[in-house]
């Protein structure tokens, strides 16, 4: 399952990938301010839209908040 993620600050794009990417997301970036990242397949798609969920909060704690998106 992929998810787009379309954040407010393109210039973190790379840090929330490489964030992501640690905790067994792939990504990549799709345009100036998005990114297509992978869920991990062994979680069911609400467990993993969950844990995608709990990893944006704690990043954007991290960065004052920036605003990140999912785009359907």
């Amino acid at each position: 399952m992929s998810v787009r993620l379309r954040l407010d600050d393109p210039a973190l794009l790379a840090n929330l990938l490489d964030f992501l990417g640690r905790r067994g997301c792939a990504g990549e970036r799709e345009g100036e301010d998005t990114i297509e990242v992978e869920l991990p397949e062994d979680l069911n798609a609400e467990e993993a839209r969950l844990e995608l969920d709990l990893y944006l909060r704690v990043w954007q704690s991290l960065h004052g908040w920036t605003r990140v998106d999912v785009v359907d």
